[in-house]
């Protein structure tokens, strides 16, 4: 037999909707963190040449127009240049021009310009430019400082701040907008889950409900209930969807459910029927002492019968006889309609009965071997008008097969012991919310070996032929029908003790 698979009941239990809920949150995040890394790359490096293609471009309207107006110390024209320039694009931040004696001829500041711009970014001497960044004290702004020797330094130099906070706010807005599309994808997201999780897992729950409610109980009342697929106003709207794993996975365990209904339905018919053919078995181990019974009384009635024919003048002796035929008519009746109440296969309903009354009819019905066995049975209730609610044919049933049972034990122990008396004894009584029964015997008993196995169907310690190996199996089932239980002990060569129990109501 392959191992069990490991219990779940010691695992941590997360609901499928937070597994995708992380799931997809693990993937909307790195995600957008790939995104933005890749976008403020992307963005960076393009600002970055606009800047520099900018700055170019700058540079030499500059460089055209300030040699002419520094050649002629044109104070005016050149702060008219300066001042243009920066009024054409946003990003400058400043503009000043220097002369070859690097003194400042033009500005774009208020009042001063800053004396230690000069001194920051070096002065070339050839035709080529040089770029710094500068960071002013107690900003976060990035300018880009351009010097710009105009006619390799030999007139003056340009200087030109731009700044690149467009850069930033540029990538900031970029991330911003991606930020929240990450958002909203993640609520979407989550929304989705949430409407995934549930049709995914309603029918996984759903079969988790009705695996968990089903039990004998449901099964034996016909209660047991089937998987649905989608809830039912959703059934509507998604049935002309096609079938997946879930539909067939629903389909199966439905129909793995209709069969164990349907398995349940077999198993009880045959059960019924097995229970009547012990109970025809019973019958016909007693079909000598019934009809010795029925015999004993006839065989009167006809005495009586002739005798009466031989003096139908004398009153007293037909009254006489007449008692004797009424009283032998009696007895017989009591012993078919025992019988014939016994043999009948009756509805499972469970009503009030007497404990004694059931036992006497059992009694009743094996009152010849009893006697025949010369077998002495007590009976000590602690109750005697105790009434229970049980099937009274099923109770009389067992009854009568432990009665059997113990004639047999005790027959078996007087084969080798002639003076043997053999003793049934019948005790009831209350044990918390049960009533117990007891039939104790002191026969042959049952050897340990085989006291675990006469429960077994078919299994019988009797001789071939005597016995079918049913009655305690189905005395058994009998008792689990009325919610008790059959307790057997047993010591070899002493005798074997059988304890019922039934529900009190």
């Amino acid at each position: 037999m392959p191992d069990l698979p490991q219990s779940i009941k010691n695992k941590v239990r997360l609901p499928l909707f937070w597994k995708f809920t992380l799931g997809i949150f693990i993937v909307v995040v790195l995600f957008g963190t790939i995104n933005i890394i890749l976008i403020h790359r992307i963005i960076y490096s393009s600002l970055e040449n606009e800047l520099q293609q900018r700055s170019l471009y700058i540079s030499r309207t500059i460089s055209e127009r300030a040699i002419d107006l520094l050649l002629f110390d044109d104070i005016v024209g050149l702060n008219d240049l300066v001042n243009e320039m920066k009024s054409v694009d946003v990003s400058v931040e400043y503009i000043f021009i220097l002369n070859r004696n690097m003194e400042v001829m033009a500005h774009t500041f208020e009042e001063y310009y800053p004396a230690g711009l000069l001194e920051f970014n070096e002065m070339p001497r050839n035709d080529e430019i040089s770029t710094q960044h500068i960071q002013p004290i107690g900003s976060n702004e990035i300018i880009r400082d351009i010097t710009i020797p105009l006619l390799g330094g030999r007139v003056g130099y340009a200087r030109i701040g731009l700044t690149e906070v467009h850069i930033g706010r540029a990538i900031a807005k970029a991330v911003s907008v991606l930020i929240w599309m990450v958002i909203v994808f993640f609520i979407a997201g989550i929304a989705m889950t949430l409407a995934f999780s549930y049709m995914l897992t309603y029918p996984i729950k759903s079969i988790s409900q009705i695996a968990e409610n089903t039990d004998l109980d449901t099964i034996q009342h016909k209660k047991v209930k089937f998987a649905r697929r989608y809830p039912g106003a959703v059934q509507k709207i998604v049935s002309y969807q096609p079938a997946d794993e879930l539909d067939v996975l629903v389909d199966k365990f439905n129909e793995m459910v209709n069969r164990l209904q349907k398995t349940y339905d077999e198993l009880e018919l045959a059960r019924k029927k097995l229970v009547q053919s012990e109970k025809m078995a019973s019958i016909g181990s007693l079909a000598s002492g019934v009809a010795h019974e029925v015999n004993n009384p006839l065989a009167g009635m006809m005495h009586c019968i002739e005798r009466m024919g031989r003096n139908p003048g004398n009153v007293e002796d037909v009254i006489r006889y007449s008692e004797l035929m009424r009283d032998a008519t009696m007895k017989i009746e009591k012993v078919v309609k025992g019988l014939l109440s016994f043999a009948r296969q009756p509805e499972l309903i469970f009503q009030e009965s007497g404990l004694v009354e059931i036992l006497d009819n059992a009694l009743l019905l094996a009152d010849h071997k009893i006697a025949k066995y010369r077998i002495i049975v007590s009976q000590d209730h602690q109750d005697p008008g105790l009434r229970i609610k049980a099937n009274k044919n099923r109770l009389e049933q067992v009854f009568l097969n432990l009665l059997l049972n113990s004639i047999d034990a005790i027959t078996e122990k007087q084969k080798t012991d002639l003076v043997f008396n053999g003793k049934i004894r019948i005790k009831s009584y209350r044990e918390k919310r049960y009533i117990v029964i007891l039939f104790e015997d002191n026969g042959a008993g049952i050897q340990p070996e085989k006291l675990e196995k006469v429960s077994d169907p078919f299994y019988t310690t009797k001789a071939p032929g005597e016995g079918t190996g049913l009655g305690l199996p189905v005395s058994i089932g009998i008792m689990k029908e009325h919610g008790g239980d059959l307790e057997l002990s047993s010591r070899y060569h002493e005798g074997t003790t059988i304890k019922l129990s039934i529900p009190v109501t």
